[in-house]
């Protein structure tokens, strides 16, 4: 399924999951539990793929900086047990 609104290009589930290589249950969950910019027409949900680029990237961006800080939490810690 393929819509305009306001200029910008909206595809359903099925057709993200199959452009992305990401399955339409782990879309489902970002819109449910994670918040991805999503619309819905009934049941069905639409989404624009450069809101969820954006949306995916930043994501994946602060769950990077989580992960690098609690490396490097760990790191002070060893550190500081063999200091």
């Amino acid at each position: 399924m393929e819509n305009t609104q306001h200029g910008k290009k909206l595809v359903d589930l099925n057709t993200l999951a199959e452009v992305k290589s990401i399955s339409v249950f782990t879309l489902r969950k970002y819109a449910r539990d994670e918040g991805m910019p999503h619309y819905r027409v009934g049941r069905k949900i639409i989404v624009n793929p450069f809101d969820f680029d954006e949306w995916f990237i930043a994501r994946n961006s602060i769950t990077n900086d989580a992960k690098a800080k609690s490396v490097h939490d760990m790191l002070d810690e060893v550190l500081h047990e063999i200091a």
